[in-house]
């Protein structure tokens, strides 16, 4: 049976010799093994013949008239068609100058006459092998490449979708934060004027306390949508103010303890001599205090919101801590996702922990949620210190 190349056509050879004898005895010798033989009696005509129909290997007379076997090859690697062809010299020279020549020309091989059946095809077989694994190397590159050039167009697609639903939610959040501002104020002023001629019907009491909860969970999704579309519009222009930490503490429990009083939580003393952070004041601020905003959602009457501090050399690590509720397993990893949970044990959470997280991200910072036993919720705040202070034996925060 014929051998096969990658066309599953029979395997083609060229024998080129100026010498009818040799030829024939290659016709015959690799017939037998169950290649076709091309036997061409000239280097010129040699030339013609792979140009016109190239083969899949040539067996090159060294040394012939009018065009000798260095010339042939040559100008078969010049052509795009025939350049990678396998070409193994035969010569009755055997020096090593003669080799050197023929490798410099292109040749992968060199015979000496006479020559052997059984070395012929040894090397025939080897740079048959040879051409076919790079020919599947060359396709395969071709593939992967076509694969990644289809996988990069796909990514610019989804990263061109991703940037229009950007543009729309920062669309929207800011229609919310600037156009419904105006009308809302609106109705806040029509609804308190007329719940203040009614301040003295009891009847009228717990209406009036479910419309200041609503109004205050109202403005403070506008407030957190205009501050989340600021920080997508300008980045983080404030990381490189610097804030002292106390006295960020200080103000987020005071604001924090009107916050919750209604819900008869306690806010726990904070820790001192924290030193200062990198972030403007009033971003760090609101970042804090939306996080003990969050935990106060998971925490029950009569509790206590405690707040601790680690400090590392170059970071500080507040932890707030609350009782009573825990998050379901399936949604602590969207805790600082955009509206990802809809509502906590005690109330929403709105945009109160993706605000945190946006704002304590852009200073270099990161922020943990976790489920704590007794039953209850722990939120770690890691803020990038400055300057990088000595005095503290730890070097720095753990990764």
């Amino acid at each position: 049976m014929p051998l096969k190349n990658k066309n599953e056509h029979p395997i083609e050879i060229m024998a080129v010799d100026d010498t009818p004898e040799n030829l024939q005895l290659l016709v015959d010798m690799l017939g037998k093994k169950g290649f076709h033989v091309r036997p061409v009696i000239s280097g010129r005509a040699a030339l013609t013949a792979a140009i016109r129909r190239p083969p899949d290997l040539i067996l090159l007379d060294m040394r012939m008239p009018e065009m000798d076997g260095l010339e042939v090859c040559t100008k078969l690697k010049e052509r795009e068609i025939t350049r990678d062809i396998p070409i193994i010299f035969i010569s009755a020279h055997g020096a090593t100058a003669d080799k050197v020549k023929a490798f410099q020309a292109g040749g992968v091989d060199y015979i000496n006459k006479p020559f052997q059946l059984d070395e012929v095809l040894a090397r025939i077989n080897t740079h048959l092998k040879i051409q076919r694994l790079q020919t599947d190397l060359a396709n395969q590159n071709g593939r992967l490449e076509t694969m990644v050039e289809n996988r990069t167009q796909q990514l610019e697609a989804a990263n061109q979708k991703l940037a229009m639903l950007d543009q729309t939610k920062s669309d929207f959040l800011n229609l919310i934060s600037h156009e419904l501002r105006t009308p809302l104020h609106g109705v806040f002023g029509a609804t308190d004027l007329t719940f203040a001629k009614l301040h003295a019907k009891v009847e009228f009491q717990e209406l009036r306390e479910l419309y200041e909860t609503s109004r205050h969970r109202l403005l403070g999704l506008l407030e957190n949508s205009l501050l989340l579309t600021t920080l997508q519009a300008k980045g983080g222009d404030f990381v490189n103010n610097v804030s002292q930490l106390d006295d960020i503490l200080k103000t987020v429990r005071d604001e924090a303890t009107d916050l919750v009083r209604s819900v008869n939580i306690e806010i726990a003393p904070v820790p001192l001599g924290l030193g200062k952070v990198m972030g403007d004041w009033f971003y760090l601020k609101k970042a804090l205090l939306s996080l003990i905003e969050a935990v106060s959602k998971y925490s029950k009457p009569k509790s206590q919101i405690k707040i601790h501090a680690n400090c590392f050399q170059d970071r500080v690590c507040l932890t707030f801590e609350g009782s009573g509720h825990t998050i379901p397993e399936n949604q602590i990893n969207q805790f600082f996702d955009l509206l990802a949970i809809p509502s906590a044990p005690t109330g929403d959470l709105g945009l109160s922990p993706a605000v945190a997280q946006r704002i304590i991200a852009l200073l270099g910072g990161q922020v943990r949620v976790a489920n704590k036993s007794p039953k209850g919720i722990e939120v770690q705040a890691w803020l990038p210190r400055f300057p990088v202070l000595k005095e503290y034996g730890q070097t720095s925060a753990p990764a």
